[in-house]
């Protein structure tokens, strides 16, 4: 392979690679911005769980169970399973 055709198909490969790693950034985006949102959602709803005088029983498991069924957006009220 000649010196110049060796350049050429360096560089399309680079381009190539340049291009895929930034279409994978663009696509992570919104993915992201979801996992932020749902993440406060979880740390507002346990802080909201903390608060609430009737659930003050409820150990740290069940209530970050409790606060996963509210993030994923439960509407009934989820029966806590208690292992003792």
């Amino acid at each position: 392979m000649s010196p110049i055709k060796s350049q050429q198909a360096m560089r399309y490969c680079l381009i190539t690679s340049t291009i895929a790693l930034v279409t994978i950034a663009f696509e992570l985006i919104p993915i992201s911005r979801h996992s932020a949102y749902w993440n406060r959602c979880l740390d507002n709803t346990v802080l909201w769980i903390n608060q609430s005088s009737r659930l003050t029983g409820l150990k740290k498991l069940e209530k970050e169970s409790l606060a996963v069924a509210v993030c994923n957006g439960a509407v009934h009220e989820p029966k806590l399973r208690n292992n003792d």
